[in-house]
């Protein structure tokens, strides 16, 4: 069965799932910034991906799934990363 969403990395054995949510779509609130024309498409557009996201998180955990979500601009500290999802595949 396929899974919910589209997990950037699957770990089968510990059924975990790992998101990496790039920044401008999916709104980081440390470095996200609105384009200046359209502006009602674009909040509407990443509500809409925030709403899918939390759906996609209920999903997979009410199907026993662990769900690890990190930012794009988070990765450039590689061992958190590594870090965060070791301790629940391990």
């Amino acid at each position: 069965m396929p899974l919910a969403g589209r997990p950037d990395f699957t770990f089968t054995k510990a059924k975990l799932t790992v998101f990496v949510d790039g920044c401008f779509w999916h709104g980081c609130p440390r470095c996200y910034s609105a384009p200046g024309t359209s502006k009602a498409f674009w909040k509407a557009k990443l509500a809409k991906n925030k709403t899918r996201d939390l759906a996609v998180n209920r999903q997979l955990r009410e199907a026993g799934w662990k769900v690890i979500r990190i930012w794009e601009c988070k990765l450039t500290n590689p061992d958190a990363f590594l870090r965060r999802v070791a301790k629940h595949t391990l």
